[in-house]
């Protein structure tokens, strides 16, 4: 049986074949096909990194906690950057990362481990969640708004999170999700970063249709490992999607298949840090099934 980490490699394949087909349609020059490579490359070497993470710590709550509180000082990064415009790069070296993709998949992965593993006391969870959104809205950021909302909308629904908390938290993020797309975003769409499947529909019906699949194959493939005992993953899967259903209308990059350093990148950490997950050995639904087992004793 295939690892974790080699599902989710796996399952990244197709919109990661289908970025370099959108490539060739954009006829894009050399800087930005170099620049490609090396984001696969440094994305490839980032999740195989995971399995030296694991000999770092592999138990308990730490790993979560740890990248909650990365997330909240990647998202806020950006605003140290001057901008006319919306403010939501860090340069780091040769790349220009946008750091929400980059900060948010491990997020949303990192939040749902924290409420399985500590119940009731996992209210870091529910304020990180309600800071990050707050700092997206800031940016602005709509689309990864929206994305963080529904993502966590999932987590919490599959992990069983205290009720009263995660409405309140949704009500904020919904309020918040309502404001960032009240804000103006002046950045135009790029065909081969936020216009790739009317691209590839531009090229033929036949490129449109394969370009298409690859974004609904990586969708599936996430949420078929997720019932596989990381539940986590749903909300995952559900973060991707807003983030294709957005680019359609030109909001956002389209996740692995458009051109961009942060979700690649992001999706490389994923795979890393899901190798502490994984080694938690968390079954799916974890606090559902715990709670008939406490009843008998």
């Amino acid at each position: 049986m295939h690892s974790l980490r080699q599902r989710l490699l796996f399952t990244a394949v197709p919109p990661v074949a289908a970025s370099v087909v959108v490539l060739v349609f954009g006829s894009v020059g050399r800087s930005i096909w170099l620049m490609h490579l090396l984001t696969l490359g440094l994305a490839g070497v980032l999740a195989g990194a995971g399995s030296l993470l694991t000999r770092v710590v592999t138990r308990g709550t730490t790993p979560a906690l740890a990248l909650i509180l990365l997330t909240l000082v990647g998202v806020t990064v950006p605003f140290l950057r001057d901008s006319a415009g919306p403010q939501r790069w860090a340069s780091i070296g040769p790349l220009n990362l946008y750091m929400a993709p980059l900060w948010l998949p491990s997020f949303l992965a990192a939040c749902s481990v924290y409420m399985c593993k500590r119940g009731n006391s996992a209210w870091p969870t529910f304020a990180a969640t309600v800071g990050v959104s707050l700092l997206l809205a800031a940016q602005p950021d709509a689309s990864q708004v929206l994305a963080l909302l529904i993502g966590s909308t999932v987590g919490f629904a599959r992990y069983r999170a205290d009720t009263k908390r995660s409405i309140i938290t949704l009500i904020i993020l919904a309020l918040v999700t309502a404001w960032a797309f009240t804000r103006a975003d002046s950045l135009a769409p790029v065909p081969y970063v936020e216009g790739v499947f009317a691209l590839a529909l531009g090229h033929s019906r036949l490129a449109g249709v394969a370009v298409i699949t690859s974004a609904l194959v990586f969708l599936a493939g996430l949420y078929k490992c997720s019932n596989r005992g990381t539940a986590w993953l749903a909300a995952v899967a559900a973060y991707y999607a807003v983030l294709f259903a957005c680019s359609v209308a030109g909001l956002t990059p389209a996740p692995l298949v458009g051109y961009g350093a942060g979700p690649l990148l992001g999706y490389g950490l994923l795979v890393a840090v899901s190798r502490w997950f994984e080694a938690a050995e968390m079954p799916n639904h974890a606090l559902t099934v715990a709670a008939p087992t406490a009843s008998k004793t």
